[in-house]
């Protein structure tokens, strides 16, 4: 219901073109030590392609629940 909701969002803010194919509800996304997003690992890791170099992240697990949230399992 949630994830309708913020489509329903999209769709009236910016138009049904901006609306994501799927909303995934993550408790921590994955960040460097300093606390800036790992933005390219993320789209990477949506695309399905390498995240690259991880050396800088503040917690590994955050990575974990991306991956599986990404595959379909519960987050």
């Amino acid at each position: 219901a949630l994830e309708k909701a913020v489509m329903r969002q999209v769709d009236d803010t910016l138009g049904a073109i901006a609306r994501p194919s799927r909303v995934h509800f993550l408790t921590v996304l994955p960040k460097t030590r300093s606390g800036k997003l790992l933005r390219r690992s993320i789209q990477a890791l949506a695309e399905g392609r390498d995240p690259g170099d991880l050396t800088t992240i503040e917690d590994p697990k955050a990575l974990e629940q991306l991956q599986r949230a990404l595959a379909g399992g519960k987050a």
